[in-house]
């Protein structure tokens, strides 16, 4: 025998392995309980409370003998009883009396209303007619809440009502046979126990569990899609991937967020029958619909905050009205419509797995209770919505108007892809035919790049339309660099946006390598042919600028293969090796532009399209461009515009002049030049023995057309006409005979395009040397101008400066006052900070507005009949849940044929059973039974189901009438509860009072009012009124007298407001002049105090962000 040693480790072990095996396996039983017995609830005399009075109305004889019964029962002992004569004044009587009353209201002799407080001697909830046992508690004390009519005394006075009705009506007393009837609790099968607002409360958190991503996907993609998209499109960016990109990050993030919920779910046992997965897949397809459910508002909503503030609201509230469905409140067709909203239909899965875990039964296909089907069809609806939403956000990206991008009629799908865009003119019309136009050489007849055919372009201004481009036509050529001139707003970067397709003309048509830019399918061919390198730069900023090129390198299409080498390539090519890690929010303006040009180049295109590519770029880098594109162009069309007119002259080969939309003239340098040119400059440089008369009549006499231009004490300029070229050498010879004669040296230049681009502009040509000066001159200025903002005193303090006619004093209020009015009116132009003062007075009146709501619902005096046919099938009736049959047991030993002919007459199908077969309190599958026994005088005992709330007060009524049937009365009781409205009676819900969110709220306005200096900071605003001799106590000032009087006026719209809803306390506020003196002052002073507060914060932070919103909470909270 082998020997054993007890030792308490191995045992504990053992145990535990085995208790942990025990909650493993039954894990899910051990979260239900398992079984309920039936528990005797004694007789209705048993109650026995004093802390209540009663009041009934109206007064009469029949209602006084009836009172005067119930008041010889034997819990009405001690009980003060107030007759009144009108319901009202009961109010009166819960006004004046410190205990609970309990009212009765007589209809008529038959019909009487049991009144109470709400949540005293009656259940606090509705019932849940389809699940549910409606007890809580644990194992060893549960209790229902249908006992609460049992002991709380409801049942009580109903059956001390009844009797002293019978006795009256009938002179048969009953009082003692009623008042003995015991009650009994059936038996209650397993169920889950779960508190109905809390289990609410959980699935709104389902329902808004997603919501910070879903606001983040909104606020990214509105941002990209409006200023982003279009742009990669013209880079050939197909719509699908632009979505797709967007939709598998979020998809993943779902993905992920839905693990976690559904594993929290889970195991914290929220969900206790239906399994994980099942979970899983009704939250993740629920955070897809919400996730192609944002990308449609991003499409229809362009602004990124107001997109994802709707957003959520909008998941909030529909969410929230799937709540409907759990109280049974909405007919099913509605439900499924409904279920097209995928937050309602999400709210409606979760409870159908709440009603699951009610049934105790899990997800199968072969559920008779249909629930099982409810939810997989509900999954499917919201598959179902993720593909309407995407479809729509498809659909109406193609059709809705932006400000860049073709726009599809609504109707496109039903359309030929290849239809033509409207010409008004023949396409095959030649370039313009006049003698400001040179004509193209021969070599490069045929080699069209670019055909431009009568485009027109019109945009629609506040007062009428604007048309920016007007009839041009125009071809590029291969091999050719093509220069657009022009003053601003000409319509060259509307010409290029239209020809790269960011736009479309409003008539007219273009062609690039013989494809239609106006046809769809051509435009995608086109993409792949064309660099763009637009007016504004192209990068993502939190990327470097290599990762911006390779990410642009494979957008356009570059083989991934090959994307890394064509990469280093126009890295090598531009000399940006140094800064090609570096991320593109440091790099400076010239090196950002030039990244964008670099993403122009990526794969080779055989058109480039610039709008002004080297601005900003500094001279190295300005010929580094022109180089490459010099060394390029042979096989490619390029069409660049510029404002630097040397660029045009000294990079492309023929230059284009645009003006108010129209093409002026066309040709080489040396055409424009001799068309619009003013000839050659002729500078002598001379000393003080020089004679000017001299020399211009010398000069006069080679050409006497010469004109002197500038006579200046080192120099003549005289303008020298194209036709007097062949004189230049006479005139040459003699100016060389006067050496001796003062001229020291002399220049020959020939006119600049700046010159021809004036002229053309119809103004007067400036010497390019004195617009040089000029241009130095200014740049000295401003680089001495930056010491300046340094300055700690007033401009007008400085030594030197004439004296200002004003006294010092005076010319303060004057800035004072100058100041103020710039606050005003930037007050009045700031919508940004209006609406958010509207917002957050929309937020202060939240709690008011539940204040009025919780009043309203609690000031209802609803009244519920307490009819058998709740619970009870009528003969004839097809039998439908919850209905059943009334279960009679006989357990007198006799037959009870008159007692069950009365409850015939109340119209109920009964089943009658012996004692012996079956005792009426084991089997839940009925709502209630009537156990009849005793000798010679029925005795009742009543059994109810756990899940029917009222079915006590129905069998009461059921035997009264029973009895008042078996006396050959033909009357039926009729009894009804209500509870008392709440006027007089403070609930304490656990919201804040409304007073103290409005005063919270008035505090948090004053960062939207106070803090405008920061931005004046930024701007450097400030630094020029100093500059330009503000006192810096005038700057403040005047800023207060605007904002300590409108920070006033909230304040006291808010007292307005308090007041104005609290109308009790109104009258002693208004006959108290010192209470209303006070008030005044201390609003002033705290107005005065917090704004001077705010200005400390903002001059404390005036070099970071505004942040208001964040102060703000500060200050709320």
């Amino acid at each position: 025998m082998n020997k054993r040693e007890i030792s308490i480790c191995q045992q504990t072990r053992a145990l535990l392995y085995k208790n942990i095996l025990k909650k493993w396996r039954m894990k899910r039983e051990s979260l239900w309980i398992s079984e309920l017995p039936s528990v005797d609830l004694g007789p209705i005399d048993r109650f026995n409370d004093s802390n209540f009075a009663v009041a009934y109305t109206p007064i009469s004889k029949t209602t006084q003998q009836i009172i005067d019964k119930i008041a010889s029962t034997s819990f009405m002992k001690g009980i003060n009883v107030f007759g009144t004569l009108d319901q009202e004044a009961i109010d009166v009587i819960i006004e004046e009396n410190g205990t609970e009353i309990v009212g009765i209201i007589f209809h008529d002799t038959f019909s009487y209303e049991l009144k109470f407080f709400w949540g005293h001697r009656i259940p606090p909830i509705e019932e849940n007619k389809d699940h549910g046992a409606h007890c809580y508690g644990n194992y060893q004390e549960f209790r229902c809440l249908l006992e609460t009519y049992w002991d709380k005394g409801f049942v009580a006075f109903q059956a001390a009502m009844n009797a002293a009705i019978i006795e009256i009506t009938t002179n048969h007393s009953v009082m003692d046979k009623m008042m003995a009837v015991t009650g009994i609790r059936m038996k209650t099968p397993p169920f889950i126990s779960k508190m109905t607002i809390g289990h609410e409360l959980i699935i709104f958190f389902y329902i808004i569990s997603f919501t910070p991503l879903i606001y983040f996907a909104s606020l990214n993609v509105t941002q990209e899609r409006k200023k982003a998209k279009e742009w990669m499109k013209m880079m050939g960016l197909q719509d699908s991937a632009f979505w797709l990109s967007w939709g598998v990050l979020y998809a993943g993030f779902i993905f992920i967020m839905a693990t976690c919920v559904a594993l929290a779910v889970t195991c914290f046992q929220l969900v206790i029958i239906t399994g994980y997965f099942v979970i899983f897949v009704l939250f993740f397809v629920y955070g897809l619909s919400l996730v192609a459910f944002a990308f449609l508002l991003c499409v229809l909503i362009k602004r990124p905050v107001l997109s994802g503030s709707i957003t959520l609201l909008l998941i909030v509230f529909w969410g929230s009205l799937g709540f409907a469905s759990l109280h049974r409140q909405l007919p099913a067709s509605l439900e499924w419509i409904l279920c097209l909203l995928s937050p309602f239909a999400f709210t409606h899965g979760i409870i159908q797995i709440v009603w699951l875990d009610y049934d105790l039964r899990s997800v199968t296909f072969y559920d008779p209770t249909g629930r099982s089907h409810m939810l997989m069809a509900t999954i499917f609806m919201l598959v179902f919505d993720t593909i309407l939403y995407l479809a729509l956000t498809l659909y109406f990206d193609k059709i809705l108007p932006n400000e860049y991008g073709y726009r599809h009629s609504p109707l496109f799908f039903l359309k030929s892809q290849h239809q033509q865009h409207k010409v008004i003119e023949n396409e095959t019309s030649p370039e313009y035919c006049s003698d400001s136009f040179e004509p193209v050489s021969p070599e490069f007849h045929g080699k069209e790049a670019i055909r431009i055919r009568n485009i027109r372009k019109e945009y629609k201004g506040k007062t009428e339309k604007v048309e920016a481009l007007k009839g041009l036509q125009l071809d590029i050529y291969e091999g050719q660099i093509t220069a657009i001139l022009g003053h601003s707003g000409a319509g060259k970067s509307t010409l290029l946006n239209i020809l790269s397709g960011l736009i479309v003309p409003t008539e007219g048509s273009a062609t690039i390598y013989d494809n239609k830019l106006l046809d769809k399918a051509d435009l995608e061919e086109i993409r792949k042919i064309i660099g763009v390198c637009p007016q504004f730069n192209v990068q993502f900023d939190f990327l470097t600028m290599k990762e911006n090129l390779r990410l642009f390198a494979e957008i356009k299409g570059i083989q991934p293969q090959k994307v890394e080498q064509e990469v280093q390539r126009v890295v090598m090519e531009l000399e940006m090796k140094n800064i090609q890690d570096t991320v593109a929010k440091n790099l400076s303006g010239g090196q950002k532009r030039k990244l964008t040009f670099a993403v122009a180049i990526l794969g080779d295109p055989q058109v480039l399209l610039l709008d002004e590519p080297t601005a900003g770029l500094d001279p190295f880098s300005r010929h580094q461009v022109w180089d490459l594109l010099k060394e390029h162009k042979s096989e490619k069309g390029i069409l660049l515009s510029t404002q630097f007119m040397d660029e045009a002259d000294i990079l492309a080969d023929r230059k284009v002049f645009m003006s108010n939309g129209q093409l002026k003239c066309a040709g080489s340098s040396l055409f424009l030049k001799k068309k619009w040119g003013i000839g050659y400059h002729l500078s002598l440089h001379r000393n003080e023995n020089c004679d000017s008369e001299t020399i211009t009549s010398l000069v006069k006499h080679h050409i006497p057309d010469a004109k002197l231009r500038e006579e200046s004490e080192e120099k003549l300029v005289y303008t020298l006409p194209f036709e007097r070229m062949d004189k230049f050498p006479d005139l040459y010879r003699d100016i060389d005979s006067y050496n001796g004669q003062g001229i020291v040296h002399y220049g020959v230049s020939m006119t600049t395009l700046n010159e021809v681009f004036l002229k053309l502009e119809g103004k007067t040509a400036t010497d390019e040397t004195d617009f040089g000066n000029w241009v130095q001159a200014q740049a000295e200025v401003r680089r001495n101008s930056e010491d300046f903002v340094e300055l700690d005193q007033p401009l007008s303090s400085l030594p030197g400066r004439s004296k200002v006619t004003l006294s010092p004093m005076a010319l303060w209020r004057r800035q004072v006052w100058a100041i103020a009015r710039l606050r005003f009116l930037k007050l009045k132009h700031d919508r940004k900070t209006f609406l958010a003062l509207l917002l957050l007075f929309g937020l202060a009146s939240i709690p008011y507005l539940l204040d009025v709501l919780i009043y309203k619902i609690l000031r209802q005096e609803t009244s519920w009949g307490l009819s058998p046919k709740t619970y009870f099938l009528s003969p004839g009736q097809y039998p439908q849940s919850p209905l059943t049959s009334l279960l009679i047991i006989n357990n007198t030993g006799s037959n009870i044929e008159d007692f069950i002919d009365s409850l015939k007459h109340q119209n109920l199908v009964l089943e009658v059973w012996d004692f012996g077969n079956k005792n009426g309190t084991d089997d839940p599958s009925y709502n209630g039974a009537i156990i009849v026994s005793g000798k010679k005088d029925y005795e009742f005992s009543i059994a109810c189901n756990t899940k029917r709330l009222n079915c006590f007060p129905v069998l009461v009524d059921i035997i009264s009438n029973g009895l008042l049937k078996m006396f050959n009365s033909s009357e039926q009781i009729q009894t009804e509860r209500s509870i008392f409205a709440y006027d007089n009676v403070k609930i304490q819900l656990g919201f804040v009072d409304s007073n103290i969110f409005w005063l919270s709220v008035a505090i948090s306005i004053s960062p939207y009012i106070a803090m405008s200096s920061i931005y004046d900071y930024k701007i450097k605003a400030q630094s020029q009124l100093r500059i330009s001799g503000l006192y810096p106590s005038a700057y403040w000032c005047g800023q207060a007298l605007v904002d300590v009087p409108l920070y006033c006026l909230i304040l006291f719209l808010t007292l307005t407001f308090m007041y104005v809803f609290n109308a009790k306390i109104l009258p002693d506020f208004w006959h108290n002049p010192r209470i209303m003196f006070a008030e005044v002052l201390s609003v002033i002073g705290y107005a005065v105090s917090m704004i001077s507060f705010m200005y400390m914060i903002s001059f404390i932070f005036c070099k970071g962000k505004k942040n208001s919103n964040l102060w703000s909470l500060c200050f709320f909270t």
